[in-house]
């Protein structure tokens, strides 16, 4: 006879789908920047335009993620997270038909924004769901998902493009359209938890907006997504147009970015409970700007790969880390969360688009060097909000 209770067997059921569809989001959300050096050979598009078109995936992402707080408490959750999702479907239908007039690719960039947005918010509540450290746990794991998605897709995008020079790109986008389809089926039949009944904005719980610590996880956030948001974007472009490396090993510093940040993600879900959240914020902080300066200033192959594979280890763990950090206070509560993910998203709007301007002025390398600015603030937000927390407790300890 198994052990497992009814409980907790549907909680393993939206466990395994969560990490379905948030895989989905990663291998679909994930690859734009990789798609930018075709967009840009295919249709001759300028970094200034590049930029705005990253950037526009963001804007999609805030215009959701506030109406995804609120959505669940008018539609429901089901209704709520097929509202937003089906945009990610539309948007590669888009680029797997090679209609590449600016105006319909800024709108579909939008839309994958509008769909991640409507993903991470559902996702992540659906995981504070989850008990005590299954909970921190299953952050890890989605995380985790997010990167082999995000991993994958870059792969089979140089698989597709070398194997069918000039279609390849939109081999992948029909690929990556039909993904999201499945994504589609499972958030139609996937066993939700329990959810309060719906009687407008008005219900809605919002005492944590008085929670420092939740201010301090949303800091941290925000200058993590500015960083990383640029950092994926731009990487492939700054590689091939430096001329540090060619166009082939270019597209794979991209997986191998999220190769190395699925590995961290798997090695912080084991960790969870062993290792305080401070201490590995601050190691992660530390790791990161360190390893993005070694990249940065490096000119030759080997220091560039090692500091990239830097980079993605001590990135690994901050997104989930800061996000727990910040979410003990919103547990289930979608508008809580919508809001954390909304400060978040204000950084990865701003960043792309900037780094494209910068770019387009001065050179692609000062562009990159706006991001070796967000490594320091982000390092610098985690040791403030680590130095709160530790000021708090031994208040609390006198």
């Amino acid at each position: 006879m198994s052990d497992i209770t009814p409980a907790e067997r549907r909680q393993n059921q939206l466990l395994y789908c969560v990490l379905f569809t948030f895989f989905v989001s990663g291998a679909a959300s994930q690859p734009l920047g990789s798609f930018i050096p075709f967009l840009r050979e295919t249709y001759g598009f300028s970094y200034d335009l590049s930029g705005i078109l990253l950037s526009c995936q963001s804007v999609g992402n805030l215009i959701a993620v506030l109406p995804a707080g609120f959505l669940p408490l008018w539609l429901g959750r089901r209704r709520a997270i097929l509202l937003t999702a089906v945009w990610m479907t539309v948007a590669y239908l888009i680029f797997a038909a090679g209609l590449g007039t600016a105006p319909l690719l800024v709108a579909a960039f939008l839309m994958t924004g509008i769909a991640r947005g409507g993903n991470s918010n559902f996702s992540n509540t659906m995981i504070s769901t989850l008990p005590g450290d299954k909970a921190a746990q299953g952050y890890n794991l989605l995380h985790g998902c997010f990167a082999v998605g995000a991993l994958l897709s870059p792969l089979l995008l140089v698989f597709f493009a070398g194997h069918w020079p000039g279609t390849g790109w939109r081999v992948m986008a029909g690929l990556l359209c039909a993904l999201c389809l499945c994504q589609l089926a499972v958030y139609a039949k996937m066993p939700l938890p329990a959810e309060p009944p719906r009687k407008g904005v008005s219900s809605a719980d919002r005492s944590f907006l008085k929670v420092k610590l939740f201010w301090l996880g949303s800091a941290m956030l925000l200058f993590y997504i500015s960083a990383e948001y640029a950092i994926v974007g731009w990487l492939v472009t700054y590689f091939q147009d430096t001329g540090i490396l060619n166009a082939s090993y270019s597209q794979l510093m991209n997986s191998l970015l999220w190769l190395v940040i699925f590995i961290g993600r798997m090695i912080g879900a084991a960790i969870t409970g062993k290792v305080s959240r401070s201490k590995l914020l601050l190691v992660d902080g530390v790791g990161f700007f360190t390893c993005f300066l070694v990249m940065f200033f490096s000119r030759t192959p080997g220091p560039i790969v090692l500091g990239l594979i830097g980079v993605g280890l001590f990135m690994a763990t901050i997104y989930p880390t800061a996000f727990a950090f910040g979410s003990d206070c919103i547990r289930g509560n979608d508008l809580g969360y919508s809001i954390m993910i909304f400060t978040g998203s204000v950084g990865g709007i701003v960043t792309p688009a900037l780094v494209g301007l910068v770019a387009e002025r001065a050179g692609i390398q000062a562009g990159m060097g706006v991001v070796a600015a967000l490594t320091a603030l982000l390092l610098a937000s985690i040791v403030l909000s680590v130095a709160s927390v530790n000021r708090f407790k031994s208040a609390l300890d006198r």
